[in-house]
């Protein structure tokens, strides 16, 4: 499992999985709904302690910071020409 939630993405998610937990936990609606509150909050809370999110990785995203990604370039061929022979 390779990390696609970056650190932002994560700090966001985490008070949001609490309280849906806390939700799902107090049972201010039916319990169908209570249930599902408490699975999407474990569910959030899980991509914020781990940093990696199933949905992210099916959709092919990444909220990683882009100095994470950044990749050395090495060009293998130069190419170059003589202004003068355009005249």
């Amino acid at each position: 499992m390779q990390k696609n939630v970056g650190t932002a993405d994560r700090i966001f998610r985490f008070p949001f999985g609490l309280a849906f937990v806390a939700i799902g936990l107090l049972k201010h609606f039916s319990p169908t709904w209570s249930i599902l509150f408490g699975l999407l909050g474990f569910e959030v809370l899980l991509v914020a302690l781990t940093g990696y999110s199933p949905l992210y990785a099916l959709l092919d995203i990444s909220s990683l910071e882009a100095k994470q990604f950044v990749k050395k370039v090495v060009p293998t061929k130069w190419i170059t020409w003589d202004r003068d022979s355009e005249k």
